[in-house]
Parts: C-alpha cells; sequence; structure tokens
C-alpha cells in the first residue's frame, strides 16, 4: 500500500511537470490546432545509457540498460528502452519441490515502450522525465544446486514474468550540442510476477539514476 502511495505522488508531480511544459509550446498561428508533429516541428534522434542503483530484494543492485528514439520539438521523446540486473543478487529462499532452505540467486530484466518530456531542454539544466512501459521476465537459481567439477552447478529452480512501468525524473546539463548528463531518481512498480520465492513488492523499489545521452539536440 505504500509502494501504491509513493506512485500516486510520482503520477501527480509528472502531470504537474507536463502542465509545466506546456508553457514551452509554441502559440498557434492564425487559429491553427495544435499537434505533437506538425509543421515547422524538429524531429532528431538520441541515446541513452543508463546505470540504476537501488533496491531488489532488500539490498542494493546495480541495473544496466538503454533506451533511444526520437526527440520531437525537443520537449517529447518517444522509443523502446531495455534494462538488466548486472549484480549477483543473493537472498534466502527454497525449492519449491522440496521447501529446503537455500540462498539463491536472481537473473533478469525488462524492455517495453519509452516516453516521456523534457522541460526547457535548451537551458544548461533542465528536468527530463522518461517513462518505460512493458514487461520482463526474473529467474531464481540455485547456484550450487549441483556439485559439477567443471563449475557449472547453477539450476533454474523458477522463473516469472511480469509488467513493469518505470517513471523517472532527471536533471539534465548540456554539455555540449550532442552529449549530455542526467542525475536523478525513480520507480520501477513490478506486478503480475508467479514467483514462490519473491512477490511484486520484492521486484519493485526506489532507484537512483546517472545517465549518459548522446544525440542531435
Amino acid at each position: 500500500m505504500n509502494q501504491l502511495k509513493y506512485l500516486i505522488v510520482i503520477l501527480f508531480s509528472l502531470l504537474a511537470s507536463l502542465s509545466s511544459a506546456q508553457q514551452f509550446t509554441d502559440k498557434p498561428k492564425n487559429n491553427e490546432v495544435k499537434s505533437i508533429i506538425g509543421k515547422e516541428k524538429e524531429i532528431t534522434g538520441f541515446g541513452n545509457i543508463d546505470f540504476k542503483v537501488g533496491q531488489v530484494v532488500d539490498q542494493q543492485a546495480l541495473i544496466i540498460g538503454a533506451y533511444g528514439g526520437i526527440l520531437i520539438n525537443k520537449y517529447f521523446m518517444f522509443g523502446v528502452a531495455g534494462y538488466g540486473l548486472s549484480t549477483d543478487s543473493k537472498f534466502d529462499g527454497f525449492n519449491p519441490e522440496s521447501s529446503t532452505p537455500r540462498e539463491l540467486n536472481l537473473y533478469g530484466g525488462y524492455a517495453g515502450m519509452l516516453m516521456g518530456f523534457k522541460i526547457a531542454s535548451r537551458e544548461i539544466i533542465h528536468l527530463s522525465v522518461p517513462m518505460v512501459i512493458g514487461a520482463g521476465q526474473f529467474d531464481v537459481s540455485d547456484n550450487n544446486y549441483f556439485d559439477m567439477a567443471n563449475g557449472d552447478n547453477d539450476f533454474v529452480l523458477e522463473s516469472s514474468s511480469f509488467f513493469v512501468f518505470e517513471p523517472s525524473a532527471l536533471i539534465e546539463l548540456n554539455i555540449s550540442h550532442h552529449f549530455r548528463l542526467g542525475f536523478g531518481a525513480g520507480y520501477r512498480l513490478v506486478k503480475g510476477s508467479s514467483l514462490e520465492n519473491l512477490d511484486d513488492d520484492d521486484l519493485s523499489g526506489f532507484s537512483g539514476v546517472v545517465s549518459i545521452q548522446l544525440g542531435k539536440f
């Protein structure tokens, strides 16, 4: 329930930022209807590499990923994104078949559609609000399941797909016309997982974000 409250706060913050972003849109000429893609709209491409540090199964974990797409009129972002768990996330669990207590490992990632917006992107320091909506999969593995001489001892005990929604808010710095750095935070909301050892709350959580962006700005 507390995570739902946090998500509601984030969503209201995004809506407030979007309202502020409307102040930067061009005024209509001759009663022209406003549109995202229309006359005199500039479309450029960009790509990001993200490093996220946050809680996964009650411990700090590193998630590395990337997203890219198009930037419309320097404000609206559309594209695709993908992220993977990069650290060795261990936790105390059990084998679903025998209920034997074991030290288990979590592996996986998620991907989906990216959309968002930037506020005052022409300024040296500005706000970027990317949002990822998609799906992923996590595997729970026992890395000591077998006793083999070649060291290949791991065995996947269970796997599950899930829905993910991850909004973030970043302060971006324009280093050059083709290079930006971003620093901020996000919240990963996971729903629909069916693991025996972990639930949606274990896989959801806040994270700090460092982002490197390349493109034509």
